[in-house]
């Protein structure tokens, strides 16, 4: 089953997990590491979502600016 993830088109394959940039950058990750990029943002899931929260203050900030 394919999903996209922002830019990146994902898909779970037999070896593991394939993540496809539109340009054709392809990360190809195994199990253990596509498992090892799962447990990292989970980690820093919060400071993830502070820069994702930052990132849509600053456009709205550019929005309102231009009106």
């Amino acid at each position: 089953m394919d999903a996209i993830i922002g830019k990146y088109r994902a898909r779970m394959e037999a070896h593991g997990l394939v993540l496809t940039h539109p340009v054709g950058i392809c990360f190809d990750l195994t199990v253990d590491e596509a498992l090892g990029l799962l447990e990292y943002l989970q980690v820093y899931r919060q400071a993830v979502i502070e820069l994702q929260r930052q990132e849509e203050e600053e456009r709205l900030e550019h929005i309102f600016r231009r009106e």
